[in-house]
């Protein structure tokens, strides 16, 4: 059995649950990430920031449910808008979500049926005390499946 373990990324950007939340989107700018995982001071996996809950300090909630928006020639004034002072020092804990994540040992597609089930694009991975060790994307997960196939005799596929 394969594990999420062995195709996770090892290398995770994350934030402390008492960062502000200014941090959070230098960190999600400078390393290009759309899922910054939370930690507690011991580095156990306490929430999740996604892209979606930054651009919300700024960006009206309409944008999120209008399924159309092929109309709008251009939104001009709504790209230049900016979060306020007091909601860019907030506290991180304050805009998380609670964590989904699955543990090192999951096999992958334990860890598929969580990405799909959640509508995620990152799945953090904890170890049995519950601190991150890695995150494994969509693409790290079935790129993984998919590698056992190039490995299997070609009259086992598609059974």
């Amino acid at each position: 059995m394969n594990s999420v373990s062995k195709c996770m990324k090892r290398k995770v950007v994350c934030i402390s649950q008492d960062a502000p939340v200014r941090e959070a989107i230098s960190l999600v700018v400078e390393n290009k990430v759309g899922t910054l995982p939370v930690l507690d001071e011991a580095g156990r996996l306490v929430g999740v920031v996604k892209l979606r809950h930054l651009l919300s300090l700024a960006m009206p909630n309409f944008l999120n449910f209008m399924e159309h928006f092929e109309f709008v020639h251009g939104f001009g004034a709504i790209d230049l808008r900016m979060p306020l002072p007091e909601d860019l020092n907030r506290k991180v804990r304050e805009i998380m979500d609670e964590p989904v994540y699955a543990e090192e040992n999951f096999s992958l597609m334990h860890a598929a049926a969580i990405l799909n089930q959640n509508g995620l694009k990152d799945l953090p991975v904890v170890n049995l005390e519950g601190k991150l060790i890695g995150l494994a994307s969509h693409v790290d997960i079935g790129t993984a499946l998919m590698k056992s196939w190039l490995n299997a005799p070609s009259n086992t596929l598609g059974k």
